[in-house]
Order: structure tokens, then sequence, then C-alpha cells
């Protein structure tokens, strides 16, 4: 689709500086988004878990994060919004739900990898989504100040499964600050637990406990191997196959306060079936198999009412600042 000329970009597409070896390591991990599911399905394609997130979240199995965001804006403001932008966008499903439900007039959606960025404008493209513009940026350094990331511009910023993939997460969270618009929202859907999955033991304890007692058949991935023993990646196995990999999404939480009002956090597990189920989610999908999927989701949310484990993952809804934070070195607003 085509970009407005007032969303000028370089002459290699990008707008605002990014980092080259991590964009061409991104299209490496995330580029092609088949990878993802290469050995096997993951947690949130099993629609039980995925009613049970919802229900943690909304309060309604049938209603999902996203739509439980939309219902709190409409509560106090008629859809749809007027621009909204995306961070990390991927492959394009979360824009096009938002473009085709009608939540927003004008989308900008952005990613570090071009590559991936291609197949969501070409998704977007075959589903007639004009709405919706894709560009190449990076969160760590947005252009603040230059046409679309103008002060005050965006009805809405959303970052899911994304902003957990920003090491520069203090400049991201003033920045879109800067962005949003008087009474304007910002939403997450995020991983939020260890930096760089560095598990702790007693976490690492309690899911080898529940996993030991599964048949192998559900634990064997698609090229016949089974996972057993759980541990916690080094470091060096995170940053190999992607650096900025959960870099600091232990403060994605605790910093929500001090650049935004309002925050309403919803926390919604993961700490054990998030592991657990990647690569064999679709040994989950039989009815065979549904007993022991209920009996895994039942001691996760026991660890969790007894203190044993935290949440890995949560939502959040904030607003606008009633005052700006701090400006960035780059970008002062007049």
């Amino acid at each position: 689709m085509s970009l407005p000329s007032s969303y000028a970009t370089t002459s290699d597409g990008t707008l605002g500086p990014i980092d080259s070896g991590l964009a061409d390591q991104l299209d490496i991990t995330w580029g092609d988004p088949d990878t993802w599911t290469a050995q096997g399905l993951h947690w949130t394609h099993l629609s039980k878990v995925r009613e049970r997130i919802n229900y943690m979240v909304s309060g309604d199995p049938m209603v999902s994060p996203l739509a439980w965001f939309f219902r709190t804006v409409s509560a106090g403001q008629s859809l749809p919004l007027g621009r909204v932008l995306v961070l990390g966008c991927g492959s394009g499903s979360l824009e096009r739900e938002l473009a085709q439900a009608g939540w927003g007039r004008e989308i900008v959606a952005i990613d570090l990898s071009a590559k991936v960025l291609e197949v969501a404008r070409k998704a977007a493209q075959a589903e007639g989504l004009d709405a919706i513009h894709y560009l190449q940026a990076d969160m760590n350094c947005l252009p603040v100040g230059r046409a679309p990331f103008l002060p005050g511009s965006f009805d809405a910023v959303l970052g899911v499964a994304s902003v957990h993939h920003c090491a520069n997460l203090e400049q991201l969270y003033r920045d879109i600050a800067v962005l949003l618009a008087p009474d304007g929202w910002f939403f997450m859907n995020e991983y939020v637990g260890p930096d760089q999955f560095q598990w702790p033991d007693e976490q690492m304890r309690h899911l080898n406990q529940i996993s030991d007692l599964l048949p192998d058949h559900l634990m064997t991935v698609l090229d016949g191997g089974r996972k057993r023993n759980f541990r916690s990646p080094t470091v060096a196995e995170v940053v190999a196959i992607d650096p900025s990999e959960a870099i600091c999404s232990s403060r994605l939480l605790p910093l929500i306060p001090a650049y935004f009002s309002s925050p309403l956090v919803k926390p919604y597990g993961g700490g054990i079936l998030h592991m657990l189920l990647a690569g064999v989610a679709q040994n989950f999908l039989c009815e065979e198999a549904e007993p022991y999927l209920r009996s895994v989701m039942a001691a996760e949310d026991e660890l969790y009412q007894t203190g044993q484990l935290n949440h890995d993952f949560a939502c959040v809804i904030a607003r606008s600042p009633a005052r700006l934070p701090a400006t960035s070195d780059r970008f002062v607003p007049s």
C-alpha cells in the first residue's frame, strides 16, 4: 500500500536510525513467520489456553486482551480511534485485526525486520486494508519529530509481543508519552519475566516436576525428539538467536508508572505453560490430551496462588501522562 508522501524514508527505505546488524539478525530469526512453528505449535495456538488468558485479562473467556482494551477505550469515547501506532508489528496480524474491526482509521506499523515487514505488507494488500502504513523503524530510537512520529499525533500506541525486545526501554516509554495525544492510550501484551529467559532454578524445578508427569507422546516434537529436563538457556544461547530477546523484560512493568498515568495491569501466567507447550502444543489438540492440559493449567494456577511462581506475561492499559516526562536529546517539543 502506498505511503503518504509526508512519511519520507531514507534512501535505504528506513525511517530514522537503525542498527543494521540487529536488523539483519531479525530478518533471519523472524523474517519468515513459518520458522516459529517449524518444530511444532506453541501455547497460544491452543484454544483452551487462549480462553484461559482471556479470562485472566478480560474476565470473559471469549473476550481477547485486544478486544478488552478497545472495550475499555469505547467506554469513554467513540471508535474508531483516529491514529494508532503498532510497535514491532511482525507479520502484521495485529494491525489487520485493528483495521478489520474498525478500531482505528489510520494505522502506522513499524518493525526492524525489513523481511517481515514485506510479509505484513503483502498480507494487508491481499485483504485490501489501505488504512495500514508500514515503516522500517527501531523502537530503541524512534524518529520523534519527523512524520508520522509527531508529538501528540497518536490516539493509541500498542505493543504486543514486541516491547520486550527494546533495550532502550526508558527512551521508548518517554517517546510514546510524547507521541500520545492528550488522554491517549498505551496498551501492552508482553512477556515480563526474567531478562533473557534467565528463569530461576525453582521455576525450572516446578516445570520439570509437572512435565515428568506427562506421557512421552505429549512431549514429543515434530522431529521425534522429546522435551525433558528443562533448563534456562544461557545468555549466549539467547543472544545467538536474537540479541534483543527479552533484553530488559523484567523492567517493563516497574517503569510504567514513571511515564504513564492510571496503569491497569493484568498478569496472565505463562510461567509453566509457555515453556512446556513450546513445540509440542499440537499434541494437546486431541480430546484425549484435554485432561492433561487442564491438569497443567490447574498446577500453574496453584503455584501462583501459593506464591511459588511469578507471572511471566501481562497486559497493561495506561494513559497519557498528566505531565510529559523529561524529553530526549533528540527532540524537544516547542
